[in-house]
């Protein structure tokens, strides 16, 4: 395993919604277990409520992780503070819906860097993008680990529109042919994927273009130290205290 340095760089183990194998995904609660577990870097998803406040959460309904319904982005965010995201878990109780603003709060106070995935809903992009991004630019410590990264070739844009300065990651599950033209159009230092679609001769073609590479879900430990030893520079993990306990330094 290289270490990656520089623009883009984030940690070898980055906690996937906070340590969401252990607590409600994407909340305070698993973002600050993550921390506790020794995580130097969590990944969020961030959507915008119907007045356009950013808010952490995956899905674009509410129905999984909270006990609300209905799209998240058909709610204000006075009425998405009220909801419970402890997805039944009964030691969460009452565990709110975060808000991207105490995200970073949190993150700051504990000196934890951040893969930020931009969820849009479709024809939201530029709302969304600008939102997050007025955000960043206010609240986020200039010192910490920063990369955007999303499924949506639209919000890459914007986003290397809006704040060329933060690094961006290339989201796909499957390595595409074209990989290297879309890195290029979007100005992507990262390249994030699926780590049961990425062989050895890929990692390498990606990293020979100085780019990082970082494998999203990685639950096994052999599976992990493969990919690893493949020149992935990180895997994005639901149990950051299992890996950073199983995996080199």
């Amino acid at each position: 395993m290289k270490k990656l340095t520089g623009q883009g760089a984030l940690a070898a183990v980055i906690a996937h919604r906070g340590a969401s194998g252990d607590a409600p995904e994407n909340t305070v609660a698993a973002l600050s277990l993550a921390a506790d577990h020794g995580a130097s870097c969590v990944e969020i998803d961030v959507s915008i409520s119907s007045d356009h406040i950013p808010f952490v959460h995956h899905d674009d309904s509410l129905e999984r992780c909270t006990n609300g319904t209905g799209l998240l982005n058909e709610h204000t965010a006075e009425a998405l503070d009220a909801l419970d995201a402890s997805k039944g878990i009964e030691a969460y109780a009452g565990e709110p819906l975060p808000r991207l603003s105490k995200v970073i709060d949190l993150l700051s106070s504990r000196s934890v860097g951040l893969n930020l995935e931009i969820k849009p809903f479709e024809g939201l992009e530029a709302e969304t993008v600008e939102a997050i991004c007025s955000m960043i630019e206010s609240q986020w410590p200039s010192h910490l680990p920063l990369v955007f990264s999303s499924f949506s070739r639209l919000s890459l844009e914007l986003a290397h529109k809006r704040l060329p300065s933060v690094a961006r990651g290339l989201l796909v599950e499957e390595l595409p042919d074209d990989w290297a033209d879309l890195v290029e159009r979007y100005d992507c230092c990262n390249v994030h994927c699926d780590g049961a679609k990425l062989n050895k001769e890929q990692t390498q073609s990606l990293v020979k273009h100085d780019l990082g590479v970082y494998c999203y879900t990685v639950n096994d430990i052999e599976k992990a130290q493969k990919l690893l030893s493949f020149g992935v520079h990180g895997i994005f993990t639901d149990y950051p205290q299992l890996m950073l306990a199983s995996l080199p330094a």
